[in-house]
């Protein structure tokens, strides 16, 4: 993201050279669609993962782990979702399936089983596995948010004046050494065990017998392993945003070498980057402004993935701390990034499934995206996020550091 930063005039819309448009169109077969989906966000967790193995670099197998285990554990129930559209075909029923499975995996499989009962009972090894398999997944990350967020939010209400106390649980309470290797081959045999029941196809092979259906093994080499859970950044977003921000980067990278791999890796990459952005946004609110604990884990609460909101409770704090000159206009154009992504896809729903709630097509009629500008566009907001979060860490810690020198003097 070097050298990026954000300009007068954002357009997500803008395209530039032909090479690098990219046309999105929805498949009116929606089983079609949400297990092209799925391959797309496999494919991305595989890539990154191949990197960040490639690499050896110990800060991003730590970091990145974030980002391609929700990148894996999304295809799944992506794949689970068009089982489950290949032979439920009212769209009441579709519209009952979704409501009642929501992200569960296990809740998808059992909901599906009816319908893959051939081809589960004829390797019933492997479904017993994949349901192991899913059960511990759930344990950890039943809503999907896991991987997404550094802790979820809990709610107590007082016994006599009815007041919402809010509350703060990390996903990851102690130090976790992962087993990658193993974690992302476990992640490929769930993906292929599920494709053989969508494809209606017999497993080609039995490589699953070689691990436990336990979803975080530790151990491994150590070049293999992924840290996460340290004491000092369980509750902190930054570990977050780097990992989101990092593998958009990457998948942007991958397709600028190789143009082929464009409609695979485009929507990953969008639904990266925008995670990152509110995530970006989120550490702002939560470890930076002024707002007591209460006041910051409620609107984190109430905004959910508003982007707009998200901004509109930063933007006083962010104004006090940089005390620009009043001919500034960089703010004047950060809100323009940011109103257009928030009608973009103001719910973070757009660059993850292919479909709203109500099963409504996204991308009904074609839609042309400039690849190259697409990226740059997020990177600029991100870089002034990251930038304002900088800006605001060092002066509240020179802040501090004043308060307590005159505490002591």
């Amino acid at each position: 993201m070097t050298g990026k930063w954000v300009k007068e005039n954002p357009d997500f819309f803008k395209r530039g050279k032909i090479e690098s448009l990219i046309v999105l169109k929805g498949n009116s077969d929606i089983k079609e669609e949400f297990a092209k989906y799925a391959l797309m966000f496999k494919k991305s967790a595989h890539l990154i993962t191949e990197h960040i193995f490639e690499k050896s670099d110990i800060g991003k197998l730590d970091t990145y782990f974030f980002s391609l285990a929700y990148l894996y554990r999304h295809s799944l129930e992506l794949l689970l979702k068009a089982i489950g559209f290949k032979y439920i075909l009212d769209l009441e029923g579709r519209k009952d399936f979704i409501k009642e499975t929501f992200h569960n995996l296990s809740s998808l499989l059992e909901e599906v089983y009816p319908y893959i009962t051939n081809n589960a009972v004829r390797n019933c090894e492997a479904y017993q596995w994949l349901e192991a398999f899913l059960e511990d997944m759930n344990a950890i990350d039943k809503e999907s948010d896991s991987f997404r967020y550094p802790f979820g939010i809990t709610m107590e209400r007082a016994p006599f004046d009815n007041q919402k106390n809010f509350g703060i649980k990390s996903f990851f309470e102690k130090q976790t050494h992962i087993n990658l290797f193993a974690f992302a081959n476990k992640m490929e045999i769930a993906f292929e065990i599920l494709e053989s029941y969508l494809l209606e196809t017999d497993i080609e092979d039995e490589l699953f017998k070689e691990y436990k259906p336990v979803f975080l093994e530790e151990g491994g080499d150590y070049y293999y392993q992924s840290v996460i859970g340290y004491s000092y950044n369980k509750d902190k977003f930054y570990p977050y945003v780097r990992a989101y921000t990092e593998s958009a980067e990457y998948l942007y990278d991958c397709m600028s070498k190789d143009s082929n791999l464009n409609e695979l890796l485009f929507i990953p990459m969008c639904y990266l980057y925008r995670n990152a952005i509110e995530l970006a946004m989120k550490e702002i609110l939560f470890e930076e402004c002024t707002f007591s604990f209460q006041e910051a884990v409620r609107l984190l609460n109430s905004k959910k993935h508003s982007i707009l909101a998200l901004w509109n409770s930063i933007k006083s704090d962010i104004i006090k701390h940089a005390q620009a000159p009043e001919e500034d206009t960089t703010l004047a154009s950060v809100e323009k990034y940011i109103n257009q992504l928030h009608n973009i896809d103001g719910q973070a729903d757009k660059f993850r499934y292919p479909t709203d709630k109500y099963l409504n097509l996204y991308f009904k009629t074609p839609k042309k995206f400039d690849l190259g500008n697409v990226a740059n566009y997020f990177g600029e907001l991100a870089n002034f996020l990251s930038g304002v979060c900088a800006m605001m860490s060092a002066h509240n810690e020179w802040l501090a550091e004043m308060e307590t020198y005159y505490e002591e003097y």
